[in-house]
């Protein structure tokens, strides 16, 4: 009798316990769903505040309310219409991060989906704070500052002196290594091959430029030879791993292709003049003279063609010429910016200011055009009306640090290219082996 008692009370303490967790899991279910901090559709969402009142990119924002849920994929917030990540609902409370390029305007809150969903907008805006700054994109050296030509992904590639960049249509970049050759960076898969390698002619290679329909690259060639080669051309059918001759005779700094139409323009350094190739003689015009015997100069267009820069690099200057639509020329040039053969650090305005070797610069939406100066070792900006300023380095000050706009520094910067869509500008940083970053937003 007493196994068989034993038994029962065995088999009662289990039935009890089954009992027990069936009624603690229905209340369970019970409770999900009358959870208060659940998302009520029959109520309205209310946002009653949001803090901090302004801040930059990944700033986490907390934003105070009622009937916000549970469920972050119900869940949309807004700052300034741009879409701001949720990170973190309690109900009454959101967690959120500050997108890029916010700008200042009302945050809005969006729960539920279709025909459920509530909006509201705060009252108050959101102030976004941005703090342009530098940072490297790729490359590195040794503990001795030794590096070489590496091809792969970002985190392997190394450079030795990059120099002249461009963008192709789909921004990604084609760089001149100083008398070595040409490497693609390819931003989206972020890794990085070289082309082609100089030699049989092509041993100086000193400016890209891309024609109007973005299959021919212009690859122009400071031989030192005035019998030599002045232009090659890359194409798209090759994938710009094989160059042909283009033009002779010219010891040439720069060249580039009119942006609309693909005018090619390009310099002779030897008697410091311009030239136009006639695609449909197949043979040049001459533009003009810019100044004297042994002008080292490139030629710059404004994204617009309306004009274009004449950096004019060993005379620490720049000229501005208009490009007339109807004759399509480039006209003779007005002296813009910077001392005629005065090397020098000064911002000021038109010839006051003051550069030690400009090279390569790249325009922004405003037509502010930003200069690599060399052996300031900082970038400059100039704006339309002349107006020159230091943007990014220490002038005067060579080294590689990164950072606020003027805390980090370059050392012999020459290329410079511009991307609105990111508001981002990429630098050829020559003597730090490296590809800077500078964002500006």
């Amino acid at each position: 009798m007493n196994k068989d008692f034993t038994l029962i009370k065995v088999h009662t303490k289990i039935c009890l316990f089954l009992l027990m967790l069936f009624l603690s899991l229905q209340g369970c279910k019970k409770d999900s769903k009358t959870d208060p901090q659940a998302y009520d559709p029959g109520k309205p969402v209310v946002l009653s505040s949001f803090s901090p009142e302004s801040g930059g990119v990944g700033t986490q924002l907390i934003i105070e309310g009622a009937n916000f849920g549970t469920d972050t994929a119900m869940i949309k917030v807004f700052i300034n219409n741009k879409r701001a990540p949720v990170i973190g609902v309690s109900g009454s409370t959101l967690y959120v991060l500050v997108p890029s390029r916010a700008d200042v305007g009302k945050v809005k809150v969006q729960v539920g989906a279709g025909t459920e969903a509530k909006e509201v907008l705060s009252k108050s805006d959101f102030k976004y704070i941005f703090k342009p700054a530098v940072s490297t994109l790729l490359g590195f050296t040794d503990k001795d500052g030794r590096t070489a030509i590496v091809d792969g992904p970002f985190d392997k590639a190394q450079f030795e002196e990059p120099y002249w960049l461009t963008f192709d249509q789909h921004k990604n970049i084609y760089l001149l290594e100083q008398n070595r050759g040409l490497r693609f960076i390819d931003v989206g898969k972020k890794e990085v091959r070289t082309l082609f390698r100089t030699g049989r002619g092509l041993d100086r290679p000193r400016t890209l430029s891309f024609n109007q329909t973005w299959d021919t690259l212009y690859v122009t060639n400071d031989q030192g030879d005035e019998r030599g080669l002045s232009t090659a051309v890359t194409t798209l059918s090759s994938g710009f791993t094989q160059w042909n001759s283009f033009i002779y005779k010219k010891q040439t700094n720069g060249g580039a292709a009119q942006p609309q139409n693909g005018d090619y323009f390009y310099n002779s350094y030897e008697r410091g003049e311009v030239f136009k190739w006639n695609k449909a003689t197949r043979s040049e015009e001459y533009m003009y003279r810019i100044d004297d015997d042994r002008w080292e100069f490139n030629i710059q267009f404004a994204p617009s063609g309306d004009f274009a820069y004449i950096v004019v690099i060993n005379q620490h200057y720049i000229l501005k010429s208009r490009y007339n639509r109807q004759t399509r020329r480039l006209e003779a040039p007005v002296h813009f910016v910077g001392g005629r053969s005065r090397a020098g650090y000064n911002d000021g305005v038109g010839i006051d200011a003051r550069f030690d070797t400009p090279h390569q610069g790249a325009f922004d939406e405003n037509d502010n055009f930003y200069v690599a100066d060399v052996f300031n070792h900082c970038i400059r900006k100039i704006t339309p009306e002349g107006v020159v300023s230091t943007f990014a380095g220490r002038p005067k000050s060579p080294g590689y640090s990164d950072g606020a706009l003027r805390d980090a520094q370059f050392d012999q910067p020459r290329g410079i290219v511009y991307d609105p869509a990111t508001a981002t500008f990429y630098v050829a940083d020559l003597i730090n082996r490296r590809i800077r970053t500078i964002s500006t937003e």
